[in-house]
């Protein structure tokens, strides 16, 4: 009995219906329902925070404040020192204005959303200090460290989780045990000391007034400090891994962490870039 065209093609149209409108509540629980509870349960504790927009979550709203304060003409006045040449040191409300405007808004504690993701910012110190002690492997990390930025970090012990997050842990807390650390102090002596011969070189050179940026010097003492302690080697024969290293975070920070779908959307960069590291680490 050979089967009716039409009845066929009915049946193909209900499935294809049912399909996109149980994906649209698939996508409703996890854009939506899913965040919109998790808000709720916070807000019934006495959490609140800037209501967040779809899909978006709080991200115009930051971007909105951090054009507004680089817009602001900045003072070098503190309130020390009412001096011209003065150098304020309050780097957070440059650095991260959103959320010095939403502690001072909501409070110590609040929550806000990057994307679908809900994030709850702690900045009581009793609060911070309390939840450090809580040794519970289901308090790990979120799973976005893992996904959006999981070119950058990996399966390290910044964002791997549970089981995977004690073994890592147990592996490097003998290397943080206070003898060891006291024997990196000589090595951390000798690459600053190296950097400060630089910078007096470079003053004596443009005769005893230099301008210097210390942002890359910095970068390369932390670098030649981690690869003298780990690695056995200096920062100058692993610049090229701390540089690619570099351009792997500039790519991965252009990201909006936590819209659906957008670590996807330069993904073949990164991918190359990890290829280039692993054998240069080889």
């Amino acid at each position: 009995m050979e089967a009716n065209p039409v009845l066929m093609a009915k049946i193909t149209v209900s499935v294809v219906i049912g399909g996109f409108i149980v994906l649209l509540m698939q996508l409703y629980n996890l854009l939506v329902l899913k965040p919109k509870l998790l808000r709720a349960k916070l807000q019934r504790q006495g959490i609140r925070g800037p209501s967040p927009s779809f899909f978006f979550g709080n991200i115009p709203e930051m971007k909105r404040i951090q054009l507004q304060v680089h817009a602001t003409p900045k003072t070098t006045a503190t309130k020390e020192y009412d001096h011209p040449d003065a150098i304020a040191h309050d780097w957070p409300c440059t650095i991260f204005p959103h959320l010095e405007q939403w502690r001072n808004e909501y409070g110590p504690i609040f929550l806000y959303s990057s994307g679908n993701i809900q994030l709850l910012c702690i900045t009581d110190p009793e609060m911070v200090k309390e939840i450090s002690l809580c040794t519970s492997l289901s308090l790990g990390k979120p799973s976005y460290l893992s996904k959006d930025r999981g070119p950058l970090l990996g399966q390290g012990i910044l964002s791997s989780d549970g089981s995977i997050w004690a073994h890592q842990r147990k592996i490097i807390a003998p290397e943080l045990y206070i003898d060891k650390v006291k024997g990196m102090v000589n090595l951390m002596v000798d690459s600053t000391t190296s950097m400060l011969r630089s910078w007096e070189s470079r003053i004596e050179n443009e005769g005893g007034i230099a301008d210097i940026k210390i942002n890359d010097d910095l970068r390369s003492l932390s670098a030649d400090i981690i690869s003298r302690a780990c690695f056995g080697s200096n920062y100058s024969q692993g610049e090229e891994i701390f540089l690619k290293l570099n351009t792997l975070q500039g790519i991965m920070s252009k990201g909006n962490v936590g819209v659906p779908g957008f670590r996807y959307g330069n993904i073949l960069n990164p991918l190359i870039l990890i290829t280039k590291t692993r054998k240069l680490l080889h």
